[in-house]
Order: C-alpha cells, then sequence, then structure tokens
C-alpha cells in the first residue's frame, strides 16, 4: 500500500518538458490528519449580497467615523454597501479601468481614468480638475496630505487645502529614471514609490515644496509591472514585479528586499503574456480560517498564492487555479475583496456583472452554479503491477443533494487521461461510507491520476492510499 500526494501533479507539454499540474478550485490545509500533514477542501463558493451597477473597479472600507463604511466602485458608479445590507448609489465615475482609492480626515479620494474624485457626505461626490494634478493614475494618504503620481513625478496635495495642489511640490525618480507606477505607504508611514524596475523609499522631512526625502540605501531594484500589482499585508508587498533584463515575477517587496515566490509553472504561466497584458493584472489578499491569501487576476487566469502553506512547504506547492465554470477555462469571476465588519465576511464584485457576493466556506458553488474541481496526482512507477484497489479518507455523509459524484481518470503519458471512473463520495447523512475504487488495470510502466468533481456538495480529500499488486 502507497500513499500518493496531491499537493502537485505531473504532466508534460509539447516542448519535451516536465510541468505541474496545479490544484483546481481546492486548497490545502495544513493539519496532521491519518499520519500526513494535510487534506484538500473545496476553494470557497460565493453567495450573493446583493447587486452592484456593473463591473467591479475597486473597493475600500474607510474608518473614519464621519463616512465611515463599504465604498465600491461598481461600472460607471461610486456606490456604499450600508450596514443594513442596502446599496446607495453616490454618484458617477466615468470609465472602465481598475481605481484607486485611499482616504484622509475629509474626503474619499478615488483615481479613475486618470481623473481624481473626492466624496464625503457634504460636499459630496465631485472631481478635482485642479490643473496640476496632471494624468494622475494611483494615490496615498499620510501626514495631512494626498501623495499621488501621474507616472513620471510624484507630488502632494496643500496642507491647508487638500483640494489644491501645488505645482512646485513635486519630485521624480532619483534612484533611476524608471516610470513610477504607484505609491504605497508602509507602517513607519514611509512613502513608497514603485517604479517599473526599482522601489523607492521616502521620508517626511518637511522641506520646502515637496515633503518627503529619498531614504538612502533603502531602495530595491525590483519594481511592478503595472498600477495595480500590488497589494499590502502586514508591512509586506504581494507584488507582479520586474528587475530589470528579466521577465516578470511574483515577488514579496519589503523594506530593502525583495523575495520570488514564483514557481517554475507559474514562470511559464507569465511568460505567455507581454509586459503590456500584464500591466492589467490586479491583486487581492485576504486571511480566512487563518489561512492568507493572495489572489492574481490575470487576463485569462486566476492564480491563487497560498501564503500559509508556502511557509511550511514551500512554494511550489503554494499555488492553485481559481476558475467559474464546469466544462472550459472560465475565469474565477470575483475581485477586490474588502472585509465588511458589519456581515464579518470578504465581499467582492465581479468582472462582468453586476455580481456582489461573499467568500462563504459553507458552499463550493457561485451564486448558485456549480464549478469544476480538480486534482492530480504525480506520475507514480507501477511498471507491470494491476491497481487492485484506491482508498482516500474523505468526510462523508454532507451531500443534501446527493450528489457528490467523484470522476476519476488514469494516464499512461502525462498527456491524455483515460476514461472516467465514476464513484460516490458520499451519501447523505451515511457517515460512515468509504470512498474505494477496485479493480483499475493494468499498468505497462508508469500512471497519473485525475480526479475531477462539479458538485453541490462540499468536499475534502485526504490519505490517498494506492495497492497495487
Amino acid at each position: 500500500m502507497a500513499t500518493i500526494s496531491l499537493l502537485r501533479g505531473d504532466k508534460v507539454d509539447n516542448n519535451t518538458d516536465y510541468r505541474d499540474s496545479l490544484p483546481v478550485n481546492y486548497y490545502a490545509v495544513l493539519r496532521d490528519i491519518y499520519g500526513i500533514k494535510g487534506y484538500f477542501l473545496n476553494f470557497y463558493g460565493l453567495t450573493s449580497v446583493g447587486n452592484g451597477q456593473g463591473k467591479s473597479r475597486g473597493s475600500i472600507w474607510v474608518a473614519r467615523p464621519t463616512f465611515e463604511g463599504h465604498y465600491r466602485v461598481s461600472g460607471t458608479s461610486l456606490i456604499k454597501i450600508e450596514s443594513n445590507g442596502s446599496i446607495t448609489v453616490l454618484g458617477d465615475i466615468p470609465g472602465s479601468d481598475q481605481v484607486s482609492l485611499t482616504y484622509s480626515l475629509n474626503n474619499l479620494a478615488i483615481v479613475a481614468d486618470k481623473r481624481l474624485y473626492y466624496y464625503n457626505p457634504t460636499d459630496g461626490l465631485r472631481q478635482i480638475t485642479d490643473t496640476d494634478i496632471g494624468d494622475i493614475i494611483d494615490i496615498v494618504w499620510a501626514d495631512f496630505r494626498f501623495i499621488a503620481t501621474d507616472g513620471e513625478f510624484l507630488f502632494q496635495s496643500n496642507i491647508a487645502n487638500e483640494e489644491e495642489y501645488e505645482p512646485l511640490d513635486f519630485v521624480g525618480s532619483d534612484f533611476q529614471p524608471d516610470k513610477i507606477w504607484g505609491v504605497g505607504l508602509n507602517e513607519d508611514n514611509e512613502l513608497i514609490a514603485f517604479g517599473a524596475f526599482t522601489t523607492e523609499y521616502f521620508f517626511n522631512a518637511g522641506t520646502d515644496n515637496f515633503s518627503y526625502v529619498r531614504i538612502p540605501l533603502k531602495a530595491v531594484k525590483s519594481g511592478i509591472v503595472g498600477t495595480h500589482c500590488k497589494i499590502e499585508y502586514k508591512d509586506q508587498w504581494f507584488s507582479l514585479s520586474r528587475r530589470a533584463n528579466t521577465q516578470p515575477q511574483f515577488t514579496i517587496i519589503q523594506s530593502g528586499s525583495s523575495d520570488s515566490i514564483t514557481s517554475r509553472e507559474i514562470e511559464k504561466v507569465l511568460g505567455e503574456y507581454t509586459d503590456e497584458q500584464l500591466s492589467t493584472v490586479t491583486l487581492d489578499f485576504f486571511v480566512k480560517d487563518s489561512i492568507v491569501w493572495f489572489i492574481a487576476h490575470l487576463p485569462n487566469e486566476t492564480l491563487a498564492f497560498n501564503y500559509t502553506l508556502s511557509k511550511a512547504f514551500g512554494v511550489d506547492y503554494a499555488w492553485s487555479i481559481l476558475k467559474s465554470d464546469v466544462v472550459g477555462d472560465k475565469t474565477f469571476r470575483a475581485k477586490d475583496f474588502t472585509y465588511d465588519p458589519n456581515k464579518s465576511e470578504w465581499i467582492g464584485g465581479d468582472k462582468a456583472t453586476n455580481d456582489l457576493g461573499f467568500l462563504d466556506d459553507s458552499v463550493c458553488t457561485q451564486y448558485g452554479n456549480i464549478v469544476e474541481g480538480l486534482l492530480y496526482t504525480p506520475d507514480i512507477d507501477l511498471e507491470s503491477l494491476s491497481i487492485n484497489k484506491i482508498e482516500i479518507e474523505t468526510i462523508p455523509g454532507i451531500a443534501p443533494d446527493n450528489d457528490a459524484t467523484v470522476f476519476i481518470s488514469r494516464s499512461d503519458d502525462l498527456r491524455v487521461d483515460g476514461s472516467e471512473w465514476t464513484a460516490i463520495y458520499g451519501d447523505n447523512l451515511n457517515y460512515n461510507q468509504r470512498f474505494i475504487i477496485r479493480r483499475m488495470g493494468y499498468v505497462r510502466n508508469k500512471v497519473s491520476f485525475r480526479l475531477r468533481t462539479a458538485s453541490r456538495a462540499r468536499m475534502s480529500f485526504a490519505k490517498f492510499d494506492l495497492e497495487a499488486s
């Protein structure tokens, strides 16, 4: 009896290369069980909380008491999700691009389509038309000023009137003359300028004109590929980044360092895109069930990075794929997750529709629709043996719709999956049912397996045992 891992599968491509078969709509949970270090569980489902005004373009929770709440740009509207769950439309935000949001003591600031907008309940939503702003692309707030960039310069608002921007209050990049893609803040309230190939840090020296001065010896020779290719968690910036003369990679940038979290398989996925295509990538992060997640929305794929798992097993085992269909590769539909304390849930918008929903760990469906899940094994050497039995430890008995079916196929060449065996994961309320498939045939050389699910029932897979003779 051999125990087989489901953490990462094997496949080959047409370039005579071994590749990884990543889990799809499943994730690994670290927990000692049956003598192994964890098990696989369906990724979170999506359950509706209401409808916005169109596709999601960005979101933020504002903690300022005078206008506290959950704000989103949905379609061409700024909306607020009220504490009772109702949706209030606050005004128009033209465009279709991803937006940047931040807030001060007085205003919520929105950068959209290279224009700047402020909102507060007293003055409402209005565009800031100061000619010194230029074609703004990103913004943060620190030390009683908004600080923004137009891609070439950093500039700041007037400390006495944040609707005014002074023509001399700006600075360029001193470290390298690369494009400034975005701005951020660290926990020391230092300003971060994310360039195309560099990341620079500034502190508030209170100097004339632009208040911030670059911090020597703290810059990193790694930048970001686009304005929204960065997101912060505990002073670490999960980024889609580049160094000069290298291809893009996912990295974690923090003060003075940049560490890659890109597996070989993920680098090959990124290599299918141009830098221009990758500049539109947006990133999400959330923490749920003590697991830290970073989600990367690529043009044709959605990649999930289990940061918690990577600490235990390394980055090669921490990546998976999210999608939103049964047959095909429709990219995961939800994005722009914000934790809403009124509902104690992570709420996201939709890439194509006006749906608003929360990450629901009680279902595996997305707005009631079934989605496919896939798990793979490595290639297993069983030369001249016959497979007598496969048994997988599961948690049966919870299938109210009695549709908990698993489809298992085998591949003898790491290319083509053969005919599927169908097995019942578990009948509803039958808590002692075992998941066993017998007599899966003779193996000439090597074999690998694929588990496929498409059900309303949540499933988990732990120890995968194989018996051959």
